[in-house]
């Protein structure tokens, strides 16, 4: 009998064990209280609380840009790409001259102090320029080739004025600004596109031009389009600024005839406010060395 009480008492206490849920009438599970889960502050989408806002798609922003939207640019833009994006809303508000397709230059905010290399990097109007195309031609005053001389204000409140001046095969020409207040001018050359073309990177490149350079490396005679930038609006019908151009070719002997200067982005549009003066009788402007 010694020997089965062992064996006994473990299959008596394996049994009682086995009757519990059925004297309770339920199940181990059964008899718990759910312990209360954390619930989620997102409503009925079931948000995790530390979920974050996502941030806005390619198609919103294309949403509110004209034109396609580049694709892969992962990089920190550079001043000229933040200038695309800011452009379309000025653009958005462009209006043309009545009975014409020639741009009416929207407003840029009138710089107050004397503008610096990163001033001039934020004001990209060749983006500009660019952007306004794609409403109309933008306005520029063909020069004559007799003209070496004129004086003239920027347009308010956009502060530039576009001038088109035709260039031989091989010809070189200077163009310089001279006002008063000097520092706060630039000058720029592009071609019909609105964007430096061949012969025009030192005037590109350069800080603050308010002397350029050009010589035509084609074999065709060509368009060159100079951009008086003053973006203080300190010249005005009372102080006007004054722009020279200096060639050295003789206009007499040298046809241009056939040079089109409404071309490309441009549409001719003289300016009512430019005062223009020829060469002296003595001769042919002399290209300064």
């Amino acid at each position: 009998m010694g020997p089965r009480f062992p064996q006994h008492r473990l299959l008596t206490v394996f049994m009682g064990l086995a009757l519990i849920p059925g004297i309770c009438g339920a199940s181990p599970q059964e008899g718990r209280v759910p312990r209360p889960q954390p619930q989620s502050q997102g409503g009925a989408e079931g948000r995790s609380p530390r979920s974050q806002p996502q941030a806005p798609s390619d198609r919103d922003f294309r949403a509110t840009r004209p034109g396609p939207t580049p694709e892969g640019r992962q990089a920190r833009p550079g001043p000229a790409q933040r200038t695309l994006e800011q452009a379309p809303a000025r653009v958005s508000r462009v209006s043309l001259y009545p009975n014409t397709r020639t741009v009416v230059p929207p407003a840029w905010i009138r710089c107050t102090s004397v503008p610096t290399l990163g001033y001039w990097q934020q004001r990209d109007l060749k983006a500009e320029i660019q952007w306004l195309s794609r409403s109309g031609f933008i306005p520029v005053t063909p020069l004559g080739d007799t003209v070496d001389t004129l004086t003239d204000y920027a347009q308010t409140p956009a502060g530039w004025r576009a001038y088109g001046i035709s260039v031989p095969a091989g010809g070189t020409m200077q163009v310089e600004v001279q006002h008063a207040k000097l520092g706060w001018f630039r000058l720029m050359l592009v071609d019909k596109w609105g964007k430096p073309g061949p012969g025009m990177l030192q005037a590109a490149i350069a800080h603050q031009p308010i002397l350029v350079t050009y010589k035509n490396p084609g074999k065709e005679a060509t368009a060159v389009y100079v951009i008086v930038d003053d973006p203080a609006w300190w010249s005005d019908a009372k102080d006007p600024y004054t722009l020279l151009v200096r060639r050295n070719w003789d206009h007499a002997t040298t046809d241009l005839s056939q040079v089109k200067m409404v071309a490309g982005l441009w549409g001719a549009s003289p300016s009512v406010s430019a005062e223009f003066r020829g060469p002296s009788l003595t001769g042919p402007a002399v290209f300064p060395h």
